[in-house]
């Protein structure tokens, strides 16, 4: 069976398109968001959300028909370069992950130690898979599950954990000389590239990532960015724009979402973990924009509190603008000190679909 899987898998990466975001039925897609229920007596925790362009680039959403786990969902699919071993030629990914899967080293001073754990706090407290294919298209696959992709194996790569909270998912398709700014924001973030590889004539940003820079960069003086948007642009020509936050123990500096609410000129609503005994409440400065946290989600099918939600996920509240950023930072005291970014988009019908998701949220 592995040698078939194996075989069909090598069959599917030699084609032109193998490296992109792929739909349930394995096709090519420019861009999808997942938001996964959690688990709890109504649900399994493996069903979500799917929010996808339709055949006019309108986004459009639909309940799963397929576990967020299955060997030929939209995850396995998106994922298959990244389950031949080894890689095929050309070929780079990095998976980064502060919550590092038992089987790799969360440690910079230990690689030989593999029984996972928690990535050092100066290192971002971020979660993504990077994959690209030289000189032609790659994915990248920014998300909010501890030890995913736990392995590079089509059946076991979604780890057991992962079923218990509601998480989020964000794969966008980009073209090669795209992702010397990506690798760039990756930099930025300090994200820890637990699982990686990136041959020596891959862009140098890409490089850099997987170095694992022991430098400290969680104090205000080392900041030498300004958290504005980078616009990137996907291989179907959608606009997207990362973004970068700074360290502070001041929510006004270190809030990532106060920072998102300043570069769109709106009030946001944020869902962030509500399990964190820190978690801030809801800022609402004078004369400012309000950061107001979520507290009920309703996706039509299910209901649920922020306490079984780790996603991480703002949208902003002005209908004239449009703007959803798919985040890996929460709200709370602890990472306003913690490095950390989100993938925004402008988008009415995206962010029309995540306004409805709001039930009621903290008032200011």
């Amino acid at each position: 069976m592995w040698r078939l899987v194996l075989v069909v898998s090598l069959l599917c990466c030699s084609s032109e398109a193998s490296v992109s975001c792929k739909d349930e039925k394995n096709n090519d897609v420019d861009w999808y968001i997942l938001y996964k229920t959690p688990r709890n007596l109504k649900m399994t925790g493996l069903d979500y959300v799917y929010i996808y362009p339709d055949n006019n680039n309108k986004a459009k959403s639909r309940r799963s028909t397929k576990p967020i786990n299955a060997a030929d969902g939209i995850l396995a699919n998106t994922l298959q370069p990244l389950f031949i071993n080894p890689s095929p030629t050309d070929f780079g990914f990095i998976s980064y992950n502060d919550g590092v899967p038992e089987g790799f080293s969360a440690k910079v001073s230990d690689p030989t130690d593999t029984s996972g754990g928690s990535a050092s706090s100066s290192f971002g407290h971020s979660k993504g898979v990077v994959m690209v294919e030289k000189n032609k298209k790659g994915v990248w696959l920014l998300h909010s599950t501890p030890g995913f992709p736990n392995s590079r194996d089509q059946y076991h790569f979604y780890p057991e954990s992962g079923a218990r909270n509601a998480q989020t998912f964000i794969c966008v398709t980009f073209n090669y000389d795209q992702f010397e700014h990506i690798g760039e924001h990756l930099q930025k973030i300090r994200a820890f590239p637990f699982d990686h590889h990136i041959p020596s004539d891959f862009h140098r940003e890409l490089q850099d990532v997987t170095a694992k820079n022991t430098q400290n960069h969680n104090t205000p003086a080392n900041n030498r960015f300004i958290p504005t948007f980078q616009q990137l642009t996907s291989s179907g020509g959608k606009e997207f724009h990362s973004i970068a936050k700074l360290v502070s123990d001041q929510p006004e500096v270190g809030d990532l979402y106060v920072s998102i609410s300043n570069e769109v000129h709106s009030g946001v609503n944020v869902q962030s973990w509500g399990g964190q005994p820190e978690r801030d409440g809801s800022f609402c400065p004078t004369g400012g924009y309000n950061v107001q946290n979520v507290v009920l989600v309703d996706v039509g099918w299910a209901k649920w509190d922020p306490g079984s939600d780790h996603s991480k996920w703002c949208v902003a509240v002005d209908q004239n603008k449009p703007w959803t950023c798919i985040s890996d930072v929460n709200r709370s005291e602890s990472q306003y000190e913690r490095l950390g970014g989100a993938l925004c988009v402008k988008d009415e019908d995206i962010a029309d679909i995540f306004k409805s998701f709001v039930v009621c949220k903290d008032e200011c």
